[in-house]
This record gives C-alpha cells, sequence and structure tokens, in this order.
C-alpha cells in the first residue's frame, strides 16, 4: 500500500472515520475487531458457554455452585437470620451515640442534601442539554426505569432499612427526602443553559446549609456560606453588559464585599450552637468523611501530579518525595501520627478536633494515590497534542487546563474511581483511633447485654451489605461515564 494510504488508514483507525482508499468513490470502513461480537443473549451464551463440552461441564458446575451459595444466602437472609440487634439498634447503625434530641438536625441534613443532589443533577442536565442544542447534537436523558438499574445497589439497601425499622418514621422521612430531590430536580432542568452557572452557586449554599443545620451557624462558617453566594454574584454582575471594565470590576468587588460583610453580621446575630462532628457516628460519619475526603483530595492530587512534571526542579523534588513518601507508609500510621503528632506542628489555642485530624489523614494519603493515577493520564497525553496547542498561540495554563488535563483525566477514571472506593472502605479504620464508625457501632451492639454472643454473623453482613451498595454505585457510575466517553474504543 502506497505510504499516503497507509498514512490514510492510520488516520481512519485512530479516529473512527471511514477510509478512504485512493482511486475509490465509496469509503472502506475501517472495523474494530471488538465490536463485532454484538449478539443476542442467546447466541452469545451458546457460542461462549456451551461451544465445546467442556466448556458445557465447567458452565454447568459452576451454575450449580452459584444456584446453591445464593440459596443459603437467601435462607440466611430471609428465613434463618436473627435480625433483632440490627432492627433494635438500627439507628445506632445509622447516627451512632448522637444526642437523640438534637436528632432532627440528621432529618432536616437528610432532606436538604437530597434536595442538594436534586438541584444539582437537574442543572447538570440543563447545562448538556444547552450545550448539546448549540452543537447541533439531540440530548437524549435517559429513562427512570435505566435510572433505577443505576442505582439499585443503594435503593435495595433503602429497602432493606425501611424493612427492618419498625416505626413509619424512616419511610416518612425517605419518601421526602426523594419528593424534595425530585421537585428540585424538575427545577432545575427548567434553568435556562446559559444561566445553568449561576444556580451552582444555590447547590454551594445547600450544601453548606446541610452541614451547618447539624453542626451549628456560628464561629468562622459564615466564610463557608458566603463564598459560594458571592461566586454567583460576580457570575450574575458579569452577565450585565458593562461599557467601562473598570466600573464592572468595582462592582463586581463592592458586590463580594457586600456578601461576606452580610454573612459575617448574619452569623455574628444568630450564634446557634449545634452538634459538633466529633459527635458524629454511625454510617453517616462513613459518609461524610469519605466525602470530605474525596473532595479535598482531588484538587489536591492533581496539583500534585502537575508539580511532579514541573520543569522547576525544587517543585518536583518536593512533590515527588511527598508522593513516594506518603505511598510508603500504611494509612493506620497517618492515622494514628495525625492523632497524636499533629499538635506538635500547630502553633494553636485550640487543638484540632480528632474528626478533623482523621481527615487530614485520608486526604494526605489519598491525595498522594491520586498524584501518581493522574501522572499515569498525563503521560498518555501525546506529545503532538501539547505542540498543537502551543502552534496556535495558546500559554501554558491554557494548553494544561484546556488540552492536556481532560484528556488525562478521561484516561484514568476507573483507576481514579477505584481509589476513591478504596478510600470509602478504609474508613472503617477510623474505629482503630476510637470513633464509632459502623463497624465499631457493631462492638456496641454486641456489649448489650440482650445480644452478647447473639447474630454476630447478622450484624457482619449488615454492615458488608452497607459497604458494598455505596461502592457498588460509585463502580456502576465509573462504568457508565466510561462508555459514554468511549473509554477503552476508537
Amino acid at each position: 500500500m502506497p505510504t499516503t494510504a497507509a498514512s490514510s488508514w492510520w488516520s481512519a483507525e485512530m479516529t473512527g472515520r471511514p477510509f478512504m482508499e485512493p482511486g475509490l468513490e465509496e469509503p472502506i470502513l475501517v472495523i474494530d475487531e471488538g465490536r463485532r461480537d454484538k449478539l443476542p443473549p442467546g447466541k452469545w451464551v451458546r457460542r461462549h458457554l456451551f461451544n465445546s463440552w467442556h466448556n458445557t461441564l465447567v458452565t454447568v458446575l459452576l451454575v450449580l455452585l452459584l444456584g446453591y451459595a445464593a440459596y443459603r444466602f437467601g435462607l440466611f437472609l430471609f428465613v434463618n437470620g436473627r435480625w433483632s440487634p440490627v432492627r433494635r439498634n438500627l439507628t445506632l447503625f445509622m447516627v451512632g451515640r448522637y444526642p437523640r434530641e438534637e436528632l432532627w438536625r440528621i432529618v432536616a441534613q437528610v432532606v436538604i442534601w437530597s434536595g442538594t443532589i436534586g438541584l444539582a443533577w437537574g442543572v447538570a442536565i440543563a447545562g448538556a442539554s444547552f450545550r448539546a442544542s448549540q452543537t447541533g447534537v439531540a440530548y437524549r436523558e435517559d429513562p427512570l426505569l435505566t435510572k433505577v438499574r443505576r442505582y439499585w445497589g443503594l435503593l435495595g439497601l433503602l429497602l432493606l432499612l425501611l424493612l427492618l425499622t419498625e416505626s413509619f418514621g424512616p419511610l416518612i422521612l425517605a419518601l421526602v427526602a426523594i419528593g424534595v430531590g425530585a421537585l428540585l430536580q424538575v427545577i432545575g432542568k427548567r434553568v435556562p443553559g446559559q444561566y445553568a452557572d449561576l444556580m451552582w452557586a444555590a447547590v454551594g449554599v445547600l450544601a453548606v446549609g446541610g452541614y451547618q443545620i447539624v453542626s451549628g451557624f456560628h464561629g468562622r462558617g459564615w466564610i463557608w456560606m458566603a463564598t459560594p453566594l458571592a461566586l454567583g454574584a460576580v457570575r450574575l454582575v458579569g452577565r450585565i453588559a458593562w461599557t467601562d471594565p473598570r466600573r464592572e470590576r468595582l462592582m463586581q468587588l463592592g458586590v463580594v464585599a457586600g456578601v461576606f460583610g452580610i454573612g459575617y453580621v448574619a452569623y455574628s446575630m444568630l450564634d446557634l450552637e449545634g452538634v459538633g462532628w466529633d459527635h458524629w457516628e454511625g454510617l453517616h460519619l462513613n459518609l461524610i468523611v469519605a466525602t470530605v475526603a474525596i473532595v479535598l483530595a482531588f484538587p489536591l492530587g492533581l496539583l500534585l501530579a502537575l508539580a511532579r512534571r514541573s520543569s522547576l526542579p525544587a517543585l518536583r523534588v518536593m512533590a515527588t518525595s511527598y508522593i513516594e513518601l506518603i505511598r510508603g507508609v500504611p494509612l493506620i500510621s497517618l492515622l494514628l501520627m495525625a492523632q497524636f503528632f499533629i499538635g506538635f506542628f500547630l502553633n494553636t489555642t485550640t487543638p484540632l478536633s480528632a474528626l478533623t485530624r482523621a481527615i487530614a489523614a485520608f486526604t494526605l494519603f489519598t491525595a498522594a494515590y491520586i498524584a501518581e493515577i493522574v501522572r499515569g493520564g498525563l503521560q498518555s497525553v501525546p506529545k503532538g497534542q501539547i505542540e498543537a496547542g502551543q502552534s496556535v498561540g495558546l500559554s501554558p495554563f491554557r494548553v494544561t487546563r484546556s488540552i492536556v488535563l481532560p484528556q488525562a483525566l478521561r484516561a484514568v477514571i476507573p483507576a481514579m474511581v477505584g481509589q476513591f472506593i478504596a478510600l470509602f472502605k478504609d474508613t472503617s479504620l477510623l474505629s482503630i483511633i476510637g470513633m464509632a464508625e459502623i463497624l465499631q457501632v457493631r462492638a456496641l451492639v454486641h456489649a448489650q447485654a440482650e445480644f452478647r454472643g447473639f447474630g454476630i454473623a447478622e450484624t457482619l453482613v449488615f454492615v458488608m451489605l452497607a459497604f458494598w451498595a455505596f461502592s457498588f454505585t460509585m463502580s456502576r457510575e465509573s462504568q457508565r461515564l466510561e462508555r459514554k466517553l468511549g473509554i477503552g474504543e476508537r
């Protein structure tokens, strides 16, 4: 084949476009071998599982073994299981020894955060629909049945909790939370796409408000509440057509100062105490620690990965030393060091809470692994992409932000989500430093006189199902994102 034809074939193979043989009017489609095996389920089973006598034998034996295991597990769950330790202590598993007279705060937090997720989901759909319409691409939202299949792990856990409860309160809470989330999702979807970014300020306010409804509206909490409001106000001022750029900047500065000033005065007048997060326990604690650590570790890991590839020797050496040091130390060692040694390095009269130190350890540990994952993605980006960005006059920052990082992060989604799942499961180590997360709550349950040595397997299975439901949902969402972005396909 001539060189021009070979290069054309390679271009077609890499881009997925039809290959045009020189001198021909019709294109020759380049078919990926991995996509040819699209068979109906029945034919696929016959071709891959019953295509020979030994494959048939292995298939039958595995089906019998799995069927027997499923039968025994179902018998344990629905017939022989002694679930009274879980049923009688369901609140303890969820929130630990949280003050019972303050449980309304947890209820309000669940409703507010459900609305936050719904609004964020709706705004994301509105933004995606707007961008699709701008490019002339039809946007199709997943039907309800598809969404149920995506989240069936969490829905199954919710159903299990409702079956184990002894009152109608959790059922009412679940219905209200789902209703609020669905309502705010509808509202978010109706926001015009060009204003979707303004709604993210509302999402931030709801997220902070959901946290502070439990922790209290006092201290420096006004900074966290005022920050998303200030960002939204700046974006709103930017929507106005200004003839003088200096007046626009002054107006934005004035709006930011006004928002922060009002927030400070309002919090000074309110000063409502709550329940500090050192008193948060149970599954609630696992979810909070994992969420906060993921949110903090991702940008830190991203910066570390970029610093490790920096052309500045000092920055590169510091980032490399940090990553290799943290990756070589067990997480439990970092948790213990955070509890006993952080106070020596901070010159403050108010010591950090135990949970704050634990979150710092989780964040620093996960950031090191995220940095290595992202560095692998950065190395997968061809140098030609960077040179192309430089050739059109983009600054190094714009090249990294607009060309390198999107491709790098797209390539490492599976590994990154796997690290987040590992972080969520590692929150069970909080029990070693004296925090009553859900696994430690199980020990508290069996310390009760009526359940000492009773239902041990059942409580272990319940904790296992709780961790599995969230981990499985994160894994499924990762797979869905991979399919949408075409990772692993050409």
